[in-house]
Formats: C-alpha cells, sequence, structure tokens
C-alpha cells in the first residue's frame, strides 16, 4: 500500500490537463480498490476455512463494499478517459 500511495505522489506532480489528471486518479484509486479486493477475499477465504462465519460474514460486507466502489470508478473512468483523450 505504501507503493501504491508513493506511485500515486508521484503522479500528482505530473504536469497534465485536469481531463488527463482525473483519468489518472481514478486509475490510481482503482489500484486501491483491487489491492484491497485481493485482501478482503483472502481473509474472507481464511475465515471461512477457520470456521470464524461472523468474521467471514463482516468481511464479505467490506468486499461488496470494495467491489462496488471499483465498478462504480470504472464506470466514471470511461468518461473521464474519453474527456482525455480529447
Amino acid at each position: 500500500m505504501k507503493g501504491l500511495i508513493t506511485e500515486a505522489e508521484s503522479m500528482m506532480e505530473e504536469d497534465a490537463t485536469p481531463e488527463v489528471m482525473d483519468a489518472i486518479l481514478i486509475a490510481l484509486e482503482q489500484k486501491v480498490e483491487h489491492y484491497e479486493i485481493a485482501t478482503y477475499g483472502t481473509l474472507c477465504t481464511w475465515a471461512e476455512q477457520l470456521g470464524y462465519t461472523n468474521a467471514k460474514k463482516h468481511l464479505g460486507e467490506n468486499l461488496d463494499e470494495e467491489e462496488k466502489t471499483d465498478k462504480a470508478l470504472t464506470k466514471l473512468s470511461t468518461a473521464k478517459n474519453k474527456a482525455a483523450m480529447g
């Protein structure tokens, strides 16, 4: 996660139009979401295998929320990427 933050800080220093910067920021946020999705997915699997049903339930709720956020960012990126391209 620290590497993703460092990358985001570096990219935010780029000389880019507002439309391109929006597209960059969405892409960077999606990287964070994908990291979180992978983490929650793994934790859900471990909780299930260990029989921690309550933890699995709550982790699954978090996973669902991260996946919804990723889908919303994908939808947003479609419009922003078009604007960034011209």
